[in-house]
C-alpha cells in the first residue's frame, strides 16, 4: 500500500509483497536489537536509532491502514478486495505491535539514562532491566513478523483467527506492554545479560546468595 492516497486494483500477489516487505523491515529492527543485546555495554546511540526507525515505519503501516480503496461495496468477494481489507487489519496488527515493542524497550533507554547519570556506579544496578527490556522488545516484533508472513502466504483464503481481534483486545495488549520490574538474583543477571557477559555481583548479595544455596543443600 500507499501513504493516505486512493488506491485503484491492487492484485492480492502485490499485497503480499508489500506485506512481506514490512515483515522483512521488523525483523532488521529485531536483529538490530539482538546485536545490542550481544553487548556487555549498552550502546545509546545504536538503540536510539533503532527505535526512531521502528516510530517511521510505524507511521508508514498506519497510513497503509487508512487508505482509501476503489471498491463500491464493502463485502465485495472479490480477491483482489478480500485481498485489501484483510490486508488493511494485518497492517492495523503491525501498527499495534509495532507500538507494543517500542514501549517495552523503552526501559532500556531508562536504564541508560541512569547508568548516563551514575557512571560511577558499579556494578550497573539497572542491568537486568536493560537486557530483559531488549529480549521482550524482540519478542513483540518477531510476534508482528510471524503475523505478518501469515496474512501473506493466503490473502484470500481462510483467514487468521487473530485478524478477528476487536478494540477490546487492543487494549489488552497494549496493557501487557507494561514489564514488571522484579529483584534480580544474582543467576538471573547472569542470564539476562547473555553468555560471556561479565555480571558483577556485590558481596552481600554474593553471601547471600551462597546461603541461599546452602539452605536448599
Amino acid at each position: 500500500m500507499t501513504q493516505g492516497s486512493t488506491l485503484t486494483t491492487i492484485s492480492p500477489d502485490t499485497q503480499a509483497q508489500w506485506l512481506l516487505r514490512t515483515a522483512a523491515n521488523l525483523h532488521y529492527f529485531s536483529e538490530e536489537l539482538f546485536s545490542i543485546y550481544c553487548h556487555r555495554d549498552p550502546l545509546p546511540e545504536r538503540l536510539g536509532a533503532v527505535l526512531d526507525s521502528m516510530s517511521e515505519v510505524q507511521k508508514t503501516v498506519l497510513s497503509n491502514v487508512v487508505d482509501e480503496y476503489d471498491t463500491t461495496s464493502p463485502e465485495s468477494t472479490r480477491p483482489e478486495d478480500i485481498a485489501w481489507r484483510r490486508g488493511s487489519l494485518a497492517y492495523a496488527y503491525a501498527g499495534l505491535l509495532t507500538a507494543k515493542a517500542i514501549l517495552r524497550a523503552q526501559p532500556a533507554v531508562v536504564a541508560v539514562a541512569l547508568k548516563r547519570i551514575s557512571p560511577a556506579s558499579a556494578p550497573w544496578p539497572h542491568r537486568t532491566a536493560y537486557f530483559k527490556s531488549l529480549s521482550s522488545s524482540r519478542e513483540v516484533l518477531e510476534e508482528a513478523v510471524w503475523k505478518l508472513k501469515e496474512v501473506a502466504a493466503d490473502l484470500t483464503g481462510p483467514a487468521p483467527d487473530f485478524l478477528a481481534l476487536t478494540g477490546e483486545q487492543a487494549i489488552v495488549l497494549t496493557r501487557s506492554a507494561a514489564l514488571s520490574q522484579r529483584p534480580a538474583k544474582p543467576l538471573t543477571s547472569q542470564t539476562a545479560a547473555g553468555p560471556g557477559a561479565a555480571v558483577q555481583v556485590s558481596a552481600p548479595a554474593a553471601r547471600a546468595a551462597t546461603a541461599c544455596d546452602g539452605a536448599r543443600r
